[in-house]
């Protein structure tokens, strides 16, 4: 099974770059460099604000957890930049980021069971705010084009997501924790996520830390958009709010269901060109926004990832041997 995801995972790692590649050489090389090299000047600012998305989103994940044994904000921060970095960077589905972030969440003095829990809550949190943030940038999108047909496609893909938020909501409510404590414990380490279960419906009670937990990662949701009038407006062809809204909010979408799909490399850009195809926004200043996005990722993944590896590598040598 193990080998099977592997060899999945480089298939769709393989087809979605050679779909980069292919947008790449279609909007011309050249045109898109020079596009990039106007806009270097709002890199900085771009890579700015989504350290701000970061610290946000790291707010939120630190609402939901409980209070005597959860980290600071900046070291929530940090852990939230090892797994964003794990999973843009590097060759593995979005998961990947979210395990060795709890590993290092454990690390810290956190209870296995809390920190899984925490996690697992902060997602389900991070995903229904997408929808809300998916709904708004539908309603953009038929507010302002006023074209319902081009809208119908990604209804469907709304309702994916929509499904997808509350089948997570579900297995938590109907004990899916439960069923993995009871194989953990089958396996011999049981002990790591005894009271799992507990602590996820505990999380669900506490309504006001939920409640901030979302409005965390709706500010977050937001900055988005801001990042893409920004980048948008830096690379010559400026959009209104409500086209910035609509583009990233559907491209988001688009890159959570193309979740197995590496970094979504090769699928988001293609989002993004047909996004902005419908605003007038041409597929070089589209393809360059996007790899924008890639370069900020790259700048804030590359150190994350550095002091992620330092960190398994201090505690390699300080393990009994």
């Amino acid at each position: 099974m193990k080998r099977l995801a592997g060899l999945w995972t480089a298939l769709a790692g393989l087809a979605g770059a050679s779909l980069a590649a292919w947008l790449l050489a279609r909007a011309g090389v050249g045109p898109v460099a020079g596009l990039l090299w106007r806009a270097a000047p709002g890199l900085a600012v771009i890579v700015a604000l989504h350290g701000v998305q970061l610290v946000l989103t790291a707010l939120a994940w630190r609402a939901v957890m409980r209070a005597p044994s959860r980290p600071g904000a900046a070291a929530l921060t940090l852990l939230r930049a090892v797994r964003e970095g794990i999973n843009t960077l590097l060759p593995l589905a979005q998961l990947g980021g979210v395990a060795v972030a709890v590993r290092l969440l454990c690390r810290r003095g956190v209870a296995p069971s809390d920190a899984v829990a925490a996690t697992v809550v902060d997602m389900s949190i991070e995903m229904a705010t997408q929808v809300a943030f998916t709904l708004a940038g539908l309603l953009a999108l038929v507010a302002l084009l006023g074209r319902v047909a081009v809208a119908w496609p990604l209804l469907a893909a709304f309702l994916v997501l929509l499904a997808m938020a509350g089948a997570l909501l579900a297995a938590q409510r109907l004990g899916l924790a439960r069923v993995a404590e009871r194989l953990a414990a089958r396996f011999g380490f049981g002990a790591a996520v005894a009271g799992l279960h507990g602590a996820i419906l505990a999380s669900h009670a506490r309504r006001a830390e939920l409640a901030r937990g979302a409005a965390w990662h709706l500010l977050a949701w937001a900055l988005g958009a801001v990042e893409v009038w920004l980048a948008l407006r830096f690379l010559g062809h400026p959009v209104g709010w409500g086209a910035a809204l609509a583009i990233e909010s559907l491209g988001q979408m688009v890159k959570a269901a193309s979740f197995a799909v590496p970094a979504s490399l090769g699928v988001l850009e293609g989002g993004y060109v047909v996004l902005g195809g419908l605003f007038g926004v041409p597929p070089d200043v589209a393809l360059a926004m996007a790899l924008m996005k890639r370069l900020r990722e790259l700048a804030l993944g590359a150190p994350s990832l550095v002091l992620w590896l330092r960190a398994e590598r201090q505690a390699r040598v300080a393990a009994p041997g």
